[in-house]
């Protein structure tokens, strides 16, 4: 899906409209999930050679997408931050609108790069995919993810994963701040 980001930045400004960030306790452990979505997105982007080869080692041993798997976990981070326990029917509101968004957004995303990839990797492609599950990681394959020898610093850098990072902590503050000052 080429317009993704856009689409999910738009997600994210609207829920973050309609949230009502009241809990730091929530926002402590959004923020863990945050980061651990963050690290699983950098091990992934020092890992992959987009489009020029069928990554199959580092964190892409145990699923066929840790990029998108980071990007969900701190989804559910900012969610759990953006959570108001003295507001379910918002809160709940905002979770399945999340969810939804989510869910197309990468369904599509997916579906689309797996076209590819068949296309271009055929028979390697298949057996990968037999091999390693789309989005929830298989036990069998973490390992990958301590396999230094996986991971590029070039690669990491071409991959600008910083722009990812730089996001993430401009929400954390922003939702720290509605939390904070009460807006």
């Amino acid at each position: 899906m080429k317009k993704r980001i856009l689409i999910t930045q738009l997600i994210t400004l609207a829920l973050l409209i309609a949230a009502r960030p009241e809990s730091w306790t929530l926002f402590l452990a959004g923020l863990a999930l945050m980061a651990l979505g963050q690290a699983v997105r950098l091990a992934a982007s020092a890992a992959i050679v987009k489009s020029k080869t069928l990554t199959t080692t580092g964190p892409y041993s145990a699923v066929r997408n840790p990029l998108y798997l980071g990007t969900m976990l701190m989804t559910i981070g900012l969610m759990v931050m953006l959570s108001s326990p003295s507001r379910p029917l918002l809160t709940a509101g905002i979770w399945a609108a999340a969810i939804a968004a989510f869910g197309w957004v990468y369904y599509v995303t997916i579906k689309a790069e797996e076209v590819f990839l068949q296309a271009t990797y055929g028979k390697d492609f298949e057996a990968y995919k037999a091999a390693a599950p789309a989005i929830l990681p298989c036990p069998r394959g973490l390992a990958g993810f301590f396999d230094t020898s996986a991971y590029s610093k070039e690669v990491f850098v071409k991959n600008k994963e910083w722009r990812g990072m730089s996001a993430a902590l401009a929400l954390a503050v922003f939702v720290a701040a509605r939390i904070k000052y009460g807006f």
